[in-house]
């Protein structure tokens, strides 16, 4: 992901969404190092994240997912012919993803980094 990000950040009609991409990818990275930390000395924190982490890594990897078909159908797009629509409408989702859906990223990596606290506060009873 990191080499995509490097090599199309820059991407004349694609640069935005690759950027964009790029911070979701830098939130998933954060939450990564800050999960292995705070897990090595406590398991409940890894534990506490775990939901979140994974939703995070679900968005990150659909992104990137996204990322790519874009690059393949912004090349293919302006050729026209019987798919010209078909990649535009590729296009147009991808940036959808990239301006609506994967913003979420960030709430993830603050809601991981919030930390088990709230989450473990209630006695066993309380269940």
């Amino acid at each position: 992901m990191s080499e995509f990000i490097e090599a199309n950040q820059n991407h004349p009609h694609l640069g935005k969404l690759v950027q964009g991409f790029g911070r979701a990818f830098g939130a998933l990275q954060l939450a990564t190092s800050f999960i292995a930390e705070k897990g090595m000395t406590d398991p409940e924190e890894a534990g506490a994240a775990a939901t979140d982490y994974l939703r995070l890594f679900g968005l990150v990897a659909l992104g990137f997912m996204w990322a790519r078909m874009a690059l393949i159908a912004a090349e293919k797009a302006p050729l026209g012919g019987p798919d010209a629509a078909f990649y535009q409408a590729k296009l147009t989702t991808a940036r959808f993803y990239m301006e609506r859906i994967l913003p979420q990223a960030g709430a993830l990596l603050f809601t991981i980094k919030a930390g088990k606290a709230s989450l473990m506060e209630l006695a066993d009873a309380a269940f």
